[in-house]
């Protein structure tokens, strides 16, 4: 029995300044360097471990991501797409099929729906073998992919289940191929477009847990998931920064030879997902940056997270927007850190050395459509190699608590922490930025001295923060990653759709 093993994934915002233009901006890894350092705890490793006893031959084809979080133009797409059709004949013929998805990569017209179009094209090579695949939350899966592989998507967010959906897709495999079952899967769109904030699953607090309309939902599909017959139901987030005509919510069943179980379980959920989408907007207010800054000043508890929601590098923002950092110099705050991606600052600090003073514009270096740079004066405390180790708990299968097993290293290129007015610490880096408490950490950020900590996310970081964290406090803060998703130019948005559309009606 042979399974081949393929990815492709990418999260595309639609709107972001940096596109992958050419395949230089390509990671790919070919056969078994698939399996070399696979994440014990994410989707593949738990693939792996729940196909492990079956003694199949696993055939790794490759696994293809993407160095910017922009559109894929059409030729790049064209030339992955090939590449893993290529692999795939070469290799075939294969029993079973797993695929490592992302599920919100958008490609450049005509290739909108662009997992949905490599799979049509592998399934002509491949032919009718089983096919499962292991997709994100934020997945917008289209109808002919869900009518083409059998999905497993996370029910988390922030998504810490990656190898429970995996071991789950190896399960489901197994029995495919032992003829036991014939899965079928339908989705139900449901028209509402985030906000990711809104759209938590757990918490650190049992008592904000509960206040979750999305937690309260996944008790109700835990359950419906009972129901014989079912294989696997998700909700799903849908990605609001993906312009295409899947962005938004969505319900997923799969059902052992019943279309019409599963499209029942569909509409139960669906209809009690819209009744109470307004949940989705009054969990978590948003506040203007100044106003949110002076609420995190004044409170008496400390830390306070700061969430710059406009710059989040995890959808595809830069991350290099000063404008909370302005907020802090020009409203007097004290004892504050953050983080801003500055290749030109980073190489300015290493120049001048530790312990010396700099007069330098920060921020804004790769986008200047929502905010200019800042000037300020400040001294240079550290300079490091951006090397660290995550130790979690954080977001992408690690789960609630910490796992020595999934601890990992994370670069993020070298680094600079620059001092600023009131003891405001600015961690700059070349190359990326970190939404997880170990990246502040390993910069000598001592989180219980801070009154401010500035994370860019949205929804990633409470996985780590939320335990440690008095509060936190949401900003409307300008940048690719807005919630107004009015102001966002859509092309290929279905609508209406809410809450952009806000009066709209749906029925199922």
């Amino acid at each position: 029995m042979r399974i081949a093993l393929a990815g492709m994934s990418h999260e595309t915002n639609s709107f972001a300044i940096e596109q992958n233009d050419s395949m230089d901006r390509v990671g790919i890894r070919r056969g078994q360097q698939m399996l070399d350092r696979v994440h014990p705890r994410g989707f593949l490793g738990g693939f792996l471990e729940g196909i492990g006893d079956t003694g199949a031959e696993l055939v790794p084809l490759a696994g293809i991501g993407f160095g910017c979080g922009g559109t894929v133009l059409a030729p790049v797409y064209e030339e992955c797409r090939r590449l893993l059709v290529d692999s795939a004949r070469d290799a075939a013929p294969f029993d079973g099929m797993y695929l490592g998805f992302h599920g919100a990569m958008v490609a450049e017209d005509p290739y909108l729906d662009a997992e949905g179009e490599l799979v049509r094209a592998l399934r002509d090579v491949v032919g009718d073998i089983p096919i499962v695949a292991t997709y994100d939350f934020h997945a917008i899966m289209s109808a002919y992919e869900m009518a083409s592989v059998v999905p497993f998507p996370n029910n988390t967010n922030p998504h810490i289940d990656g190898y429970e959906r995996g071991m789950e897709a190896a399960s489901c495999l197994k029995r495919m191929l032992d003829g036991e079952i014939n899965p079928v899967t339908r989705r139900l769109f449901v028209p509402i477009i985030g906000p990711n904030i809104g759209q938590s699953t757990w918490a650190h607090v049992p008592e904000d847990e509960q206040r979750l309309l999305l937690y309260d939902l996944n008790l109700t599909r835990a359950e419906l998931e009972k129901t014989p017959g079912i294989i696997n139901i998700t909700i799903l987030g849908g990605y609001g920064y993906g312009d295409s005509p899947d962005a938004g919510m969505s319900i997923v069943a799969t059902a052992d030879d019943d279309p019409e179980l599963a499209d029942r379980m569909c509409r139960q959920l669906g209809l009690e997902l819209w009744k109470r989408r307004q949940e989705l907007l009054d969990v978590r207010p948003i506040y203007p940056v100044d106003e949110g800054v002076r609420m995190a000043m004044a409170r008496p508890d400390k830390p306070v997270i700061v969430v710059d929601l406009g710059d989040d590098p995890g959808s595809a923002c830069p991350a290099d927007s000063p404008a909370v950092l302005e907020s802090l110099i020009r409203q007097d705050a004290r004892d504050c850190a953050l983080t801003i991606r500055d290749a030109a600052a980073v190489d300015a600090c290493m120049q001048a050395g530790i312990g010396a003073e700099v007069t330098l514009p920060i921020g804004a270096t790769i986008d200047q459509r929502f905010y200019q740079p800042v000037t300020v004066t400040g001294t240079v405390r550290l300079l490091d190699d951006g090397r660290y180790m995550i130790l979690g708990p954080t977001h992408g299968g690690w789960g609630r608590e910490v796992n020595p097993e999934a601890f990992r290293e994370a670069n993020a290129g070298p680094r600079a922490v620059l001092r600023v007015g009131n003891k405001i610490d600015v961690i700059l880096s070349r190359r990326r930025t970190g939404k997880d408490r170990d990246f502040f950490k390993s910069a000598g950020i001592i989180l219980e001295e801070k009154q401010i900590i500035v994370v860019k996310s949205n929804q990633a970081h409470r996985a780590s923060f939320d335990a440690v964290a008095a509060s936190t406090v949401e900003l409307m803060s300008p940048g690719v990653s807005t919630v107004d998703y009015q102001s966002l130019p859509y092309q290929h948005l279905t609508r209406p759709i809410w809450p952009i559309d806000a009066d709209m009606e749906w029925s199922v």
